[in-house]
């Protein structure tokens, strides 16, 4: 709303629109290749409003039912375009991803959705909080629609140690996928930045990303189609 200078109605229809779009896509992209396809409804974290580069970093400050507010309004409203399940998206914050949790058992418990985190190390989210807080809380809640619980946003590197942890903690009896996209090779630090070595090209990045083993694969920031096309030709 602040951004683009609209009101709440205004801003809610952008939402909408995008997941209508979205549906358009997946429906013709189905037609012409007759494989099925999803449409999962993106909603980023609490520090991504914040446009400050807070997914990055969470340690919000914010209490608890501000962020269950804030997600709230945004499930309810792409709810209204009926997308096939939901994706809480570079979630930085272990408070924020446990008010995700809660909120999609006890409001939206018959709605599918993943939550992919934002982590700085194999074993740390970005706020600092360890990673296997996480799954134990997970399996402490027994989510019902949960879908899967990965990463995205982070180097190709770190994909596959984040993954492997979290399949551990989640255990073996677990019905929880795990999903990962990370970003082409960049950090964020006030902008994207190149680090030590050159960036991977979509092969190599293709094969970090096969090599995870993470049961839904992508891309996400500074990825393209060369990334994608590479990818899908790995696993076709």
């Amino acid at each position: 709303m602040e951004e683009f200078h609209v009101d709440r109605p205004q801003a809610e229809q952008y939402i909408r629109i995008g997941v209508r779009l979205a549906k358009q896509a997946v429906r013709e992209y189905s037609r012409r290749s007759g494989r099925e396809a999803f449409v999962a409804a993106s909603l980023g974290s609490y520090g991504a409003t914040l446009a400050d580069g807070s997914e990055y970093r969470g340690n919000y400050g914010v209490p608890c039912e501000q962020l269950e507010r804030i997600h709230s309004e945004r499930v309810r409203c792409t709810l209204l375009e009926s997308p096939d399940m939901v994706a809480f998206e570079t979630i930085p914050d272990a408070e924020e991803v446990k008010t995700i949790l809660r909120l999609m058992e006890t409001k939206f418990s018959d709605t599918p959705f993943w939550v992919s985190l934002q982590c700085r190390s194999e074993s740390q989210l970005a706020d600092g909080s360890n990673l296997d807080e996480i799954s134990a809380y997970i399996n402490e809640l027994t989510p019902s629609s949960m879908v899967a619980l990965g990463v995205n946003c982070v180097q190709p590197e770190l994909v596959r140690p984040v993954v492997e942890r979290i399949r551990s903690g989640l255990g073996s009896s677990t019905q929880i996928l795990t999903i990962c996209y990370p970003n082409s090779g960049e950090v964020w630090e006030e902008g994207w930045r190149h680090v030590a070595g050159e960036t991977p090209s979509p092969e190599v990045w293709s094969n970090i990303v096969v090599q995870s083993g993470a049961d839904i694969v992508g891309g996400c920031c500074r990825t393209t189609t060369s990334h994608i096309r590479s990818l899908r030709e790995l696993l076709y």
